[in-house]
Parts: structure tokens; C-alpha cells; sequence
């Protein structure tokens, strides 16, 4: 029976929660969250891979059981917390595994301590033009309480309208974690939007695997930040959309088993 431990590490600001899967030692895998989920996204997939990896989730800060930061946010100051958190359990070095969000903070990660992560899967990396943050900007709301809770219901459609096939105990999770979140959400995305990711990805010397579902909303970005990348693999899972991991748990963590024990660059089929 595979069971997750959950508990607090500390971080310059405040406590980070996470989730861990300890059992088999060797390398421990880190995975990062996409907005405004946590750690809970990963359940699933920590049972998928539970016979390989010991795996750590944690909840950035203003998401999930985390603190909440005081100032204002940048992807740099998110990484940093994370970093000091997983170092605070011992984790000297790890393999890397970001969704969305987690994936340009596991990028800012890689970029400030390299000897940390020995290699890193990025899924859905959010490499976004000028276009595409001035489209997803205009669709940004102001977090605000509603007396009829009509902002319940607004997060809730633009969550299934995001996958229609999506199940509904993981829309009423991601609706509920993007209410806690509050304003934090808004804040991240326009830390991603201010990133320098184009240049960082191009300056990583380790093995990157970029990869995203067919129908995922940043599935445009997956070439040009494969272009990027110096020791670069790329893949695509069929019929999958934003919630691969947990639609697609199965799938996603033999890609991650097969990535993180291959050495030859190229396409991973």
C-alpha cells in the first residue's frame, strides 16, 4: 500500500507543506504544481511511481497549506522558498518534474542552483509571445467575493470550459483551490508573464524532456522551448489535455521513468 506523509518545511518566509512518498530511496523526484492547484494534484502520480521514486510535492507559497507571501511575487522569490524548503529535508540533489507553473519555476530553479537538479521534465512549459500573455492577461479576473457566489461558479466554468472531460471531483478540487488561493493566482501568472524563460532554458546544460498533451492550452509553446535546449527531448501524449496528471497518471509516470533512466537525446516516442 503506497501511503503519502504530509508535513511543513521550513522556508526564509514562512512554512512550506508537502506531500512525500518515501520508500525506495536513491534520487528523490520533486514535482511542482501548475496554478492555482497544490501538491494534491500529484496524488495519483505518486502512487504510479512509488516503486521507483521517493517523491516530494510541495504547495508554493500562496497555494495549498503554504504561507502566503507578504511581497509582491516573481518566480524567482517562489523557487528560492521552494529550494530552501527541499534543503531543509535533506534533499541535496533531485530530478525535477514542473506542470505550468511548476514548470517555469522548476526552470528559475535549475537556472540559480545547478548542481541541484540532475535532470528535469518540464510539462507544459509556459514559453509565451507577446500575444499569448496579452490574451491570457485580458482573461485574468480580480479575486473578489460575490454575495450570490457567483464567484464560485465563474472558477468552476472556467475550469471545465479549460476540459470539458475533466471529472468533476477534480473540478470542485481545483475550484476550491483557486478560492483559497485568492489573489495569489492572478499574482503568479503575472510572475510567469515577467520570467526570462527563452533565456534561461537556453542556457541549461542539463538533459531536459519537455512534454505536454495534445490538447493542452500551452500545447504552441512545446517546440519553441525544445528549440531552446541543449540537451533537449520532447514528447506528446495523445488525447490529453491541461489535467494529464491526473486524467493520465499511468502514462505520465512512465514517461518519467523512461526520461529520467535514458541518457540519448532526440524525441522520446
Amino acid at each position: 500500500m503506497s501511503i503519502i506523509h504530509k508535513g511543513y518545511a521550513a522556508a526564509p518566509d514562512g512554512q512550506i507543506h508537502y506531500r512525500q512518498h518515501h520508500q525506495v530511496g536513491g534520487t528523490p523526484l520533486v514535482l511542482l504544481h501548475q496554478t492555482a492547484s497544490s501538491g494534491m494534484m500529484f496524488e495519483q502520480l505518486m502512487a504510479c511511481l512509488s516503486d521507483v521514486y521517493d517523491t516530494v510535492a510541495p504547495d508554493t507559497p500562496g497555494f495549498g497549506a503554504s504561507f502566503s507571501p507578504f511581497q509582491p511575487l516573481t518566480i524567482s522569490y517562489l523557487a528560492e522558498a521552494l529550494y530552501v524548503a527541499l534543503t531543509a529535508l535533506g534533499i541535496t540533489s533531485c530530478f525535477l518534474f514542473g506542470h505550468h507553473t511548476g514548470a517555469a519555476i522548476a526552470v528559475q530553479m535549475a537556472f540559480d542552483h545547478p548542481a541541484f537538479v540532475q535532470k528535469m521534465i518540464l510539462s507544459g512549459p509556459p514559453l509565451l509571445n507577446v500575444a499569448q500573455v496579452e490574451a491570457l492577461r485580458a482573461g485574468l479576473k480580480p479575486f473578489a467575493l460575490t454575495s450570490d457566489g457567483a464567484h464560485l461558479t465563474a472558477v468552476w466554468q472556467r475550469i471545465r470550459e479549460r476540459d470539458s472531460s475533466l471529472p468533476l471531483p477534480v473540478v470542485q478540487r481545483e475550484t476550491l483551490l483557486t478560492q483559497w488561493a485568492q489573489s495569489a493566482a492572478q499574482e503568479t501568472y503575472e510572475a510567469v508573464f515577467r520570467q526570462p524563460l527563452a533565456a534561461q532554458l537556453a542556457t541549461l546544460t542539463l538533459p531536459v524532456l519537455v512534454m505536454c498533451g495534445e490538447n493542452d492550452t500551452l500545447r504552441t509553446s512545446l517546440e519553441p522551448a525544445f528549440a531552446l535546449l541543449q540537451k533537449g527531448q520532447k514528447t506528446i501524449i495523445p488525447g490529453a489535455g491541461p489535467y494529464i496528471c491526473d486524467q493520465k497518471p499511468e502514462v505520465v509516470a512512465e514517461i518519467i521513468k523512461t526520461f529520467f533512466c535514458a541518457e540519448q537525446a532526440g524525441v522520446l516516442s
